[in-house]
């Protein structure tokens, strides 16, 4: 068994952007453009996605995020 400030194994899309400090429309954008993201869907259409706690240090460990999140002019 784990720490107990661990927190859940699965996160929401929402705990996930907090923790990494993005928008939860970038996770969005990473779930759909990272096929290797551990995620999982519930729901009868998989809407509902939560995301593995060990993708945290995936993001953390320098991993840049898919695309380039910066503007051109």
């Amino acid at each position: 068994m784990g720490e107990p400030d661990e927190g859940p194994e699965w996160l929401t899309r929402a705990q996930f952007a907090a923790a990494v400090q993005v928008h939860v429309g970038t996770v969005s954008r990473w779930i759909r453009d990272d096929p290797e993201m551990r995620v999982k869907r519930l729901g009868p259409q998989g809407h509902r996605v939560r995301i593995h706690r060990s993708e945290l240090e995936r993001r953390r460990s320098g991993m840049s995020p898919i695309g380039d999140t910066t503007a051109t002019a």
